[in-house]
């Protein structure tokens, strides 16, 4: 079986390398269940990017392939990718043997030929709501470099520096933040 993220992976490795100290295929476990999981990408800020605001602390990165042909129905793969973003935002890291982290935040990463033009403004709507639970997502930008955006504020750019607005970070539990 091939693995068919494995170029997008390394897109972000190059693309975020300088800013970031970046772990592939590492594990991690549920806080509430203890289930394993394993990221894509564990994300850890340099001090660069600290000086400049960004929190301290690591976050992962979920990669998924969108193509406009795929069988799979494109509405079903979204949600199933957000989904497992939320989880993964209640999961503990293991960056170091014995020592576990809540991850900052969860960003998915999509690449590929694009999603069905019909299922854009799901994944816009529910992109939204799963702020709330700390899933955001990495874009990557020719011009402007990356950013993690949260809806439609961004916690971190590349460019600019961290955002203006609290997003990210704090997650919404029940009805009150």
């Amino acid at each position: 079986m091939s693995d068919i993220e494995a170029p997008f992976r390394e897109k972000i490795q190059s693309a975020l390398g300088d800013d970031f100290v970046l772990h592939e295929g590492c594990r991690g476990r549920h806080k509430h269940g203890g289930e394993l999981v394993y990221y894509d990408l564990i994300a850890t800020p340099r001090a660069h990017l600290k000086e400049r605001g960004f929190d301290d602390g690591c976050f992962v990165i979920e990669v998924k392939r969108f193509n406009l042909d795929d069988k799979k129905a494109h509405d079903i793969k979204i949600r199933d990718l957000l989904w497992q973003c939320v989880a993964y935002s209640f999961s503990e890291v293991a960056l170091t043997k014995g020592t576990w982290q809540r991850p900052l935040f969860v960003c998915f990463y999509i690449d590929g030929t694009g999603i069905q033009e019909q299922h854009q403004s799901e994944l816009l709507s529910l992109s939204a709501f799963v702020q709330r639970g700390g899933v955001g997502r990495l874009k990557l930008h020719s011009r402007f470099g990356w950013e993690l955006t949260f809806g439609s504020s961004y916690y971190f750019r590349q460019s600019k520096g961290k955002g203006p607005n609290n997003v990210g970070t704090k997650r919404q539990t029940g009805s009150s933040r």
